[in-house]
C-alpha cells in the first residue's frame, strides 16, 4: 500500500507540472480563440470569426505551406538518417559509441549558434560560396540565404541527429536471428532489407517522424535567421499576431489549428506502429 501511494505521488508531480505549464495555458488559448480581440485585449465570447480569418485566403496558404514544409522536410530527414542509422546499428560494431558521440557533437552548442553558423556559411561571399567557386561549380553570387532552400538546409542540419538516434535504437533491437533466417531461406540482401528490416523498423520511423515533424510545425528561429523573416510559416504569423499586432484572439485560433494538426499527425504515427506492443511483450517474455 505504501509503495502504491509513493508511486501515485511520484506520478502526480510530472502530471501537475504538465497541467500547469501546458494544459492550463492551452485552455486559455482555446478560450481566447473564440473571443473578440481589441488591441492588446480579448473580450470573451463565442465567435468563429477568428477561425474563419485564420483559414481565409490570407493565412490558409501559410498554414498549408507550413504543413507541407514540416512533412516534406521530415521525410527528407528520414531518407538521410536511415542509411546512417542502419550503418551504426548493423555495421559499426565496437565503434558504435564513437559514432553516437560524433552525431551528438553539434548539441554541445546551442541551437542559436548552430543556426547562425549556417547563416555565415550560406551568406554571399561566405565559405560555401568560396569553395564552390574554387571547384568551378559556381560563377554567380550565392543567393541561397533568405530563401526557403536555406530554411530546409538549416532544418535538416538541426533535426537530422534526432532522427538518426531514434532510428538507430530500433534498428539495433532487431534480432539478428530474424535476418539470418531470411538469408537462410534464400532471400537476397536487398529482399531481406525491404521485407524484414524496414517493416520491423516502423516504430523507429514513426518516432523519428514524430520528433522532427512536430517541432518543425512550430519552428521559428530557423525561418527567421535563414529565411529572412518573410512570414514563410505559421509560427512567424502567430508571433506577429502576439508580439506586434497584439491580436491575441486571432493568434490563439492559429495556435489551436496548429495543435489540431499536431494531433492528427500523432494519431497517424500511432496507427503506423499498431501491433508492435504485443510483439515487444512477446520478445520480452521470451
Amino acid at each position: 500500500m505504501r509503495r502504491n501511494t509513493g508511486d501515485h505521488v511520484l506520478a502526480a508531480v510530472p502530471l501537475a507540472w504538465l497541467a500547469v505549464l501546458f494544459l492550463v495555458p492551452l485552455g486559455f488559448t482555446l478560450v481566447y480563440s473564440f473571443g473578440t480581440s481589441g488591441f492588446g485585449s480579448v473580450t470573451l465570447g463565442f465567435s468563429l470569426d477568428n477561425y474563419a480569418q485564420a483559414l481565409g485566403p490570407l493565412y490558409l496558404q501559410t498554414f498549408l505551406r507550413t504543413l507541407a514544409f514540416a512533412v516534406g522536410t521530415s521525410i527528407a530527414c528520414l531518407l538521410f538518417a536511415y542509411p546512417v542509422a542502419y550503418a551504426i546499428a548493423r555495421r559499426s560494431g565496437r565503434f558504435t559509441v564513437v559514432a553516437f558521440a560524433l552525431i551528438l557533437v553539434p548539441y554541445l552548442a546551442s541551437l542559436l549558434i548552430r543556426v547562425m553558423s549556417w547563416q555565415i556559411l550560406l551568406a554571399q561571399g561566405g565559405p560555401l560560396e568560396r569553395i564552390l567557386r574554387a571547384v568551378g561549380l559556381l560563377r554567380s553570387p550565392l543567393t541561397v540565404l533568405d530563401s526557403l532552400p536555406a530554411v530546409v538546409i538549416g532544418t535538416l542540419a538541426v533535426y537530422l541527429p534526432i532522427a538518426v538516434i531514434a532510428l538507430t535504437v530500433v534498428l539495433d533491437r532487431i534480432p539478428p536471428e530474424v535476418v539470418e533466417a531470411s538469408q537462410d531461406l534464400g532471400a537476397r540482401p536487398s529482399s531481406t532489407f525491404w521485407t524484414v528490416i524496414v517493416p520491423l523498423s516502423r516504430p523507429g520511423v514513426a518516432t523519428a517522424a514524430l520528433l522532427t515533424t512536430v517541432p518543425m510545425l512550430g519552428e521559428l528561429v530557423i525561418p527567421v535567421l535563414l529565411g529572412g523573416n518573410k512570414g514563410l510559416f505559421l509560427a512567424q504569423a502567430i508571433s506577429t499576431q502576439y508580439a506586434q499586432s497584439q491580436n491575441y484572439a486571432l493568434g490563439s485560433a492559429m495556435v489551436v489549428l496548429l495543435v489540431i494538426a499536431v494531433g492528427v499527425i500523432v494519431a497517424l504515427l500511432v496507427r503506423l506502429t499498431r501491433g508492435f506492443d504485443a510483439a515487444g511483450a512477446e520478445r520480452g517474455a521470451g
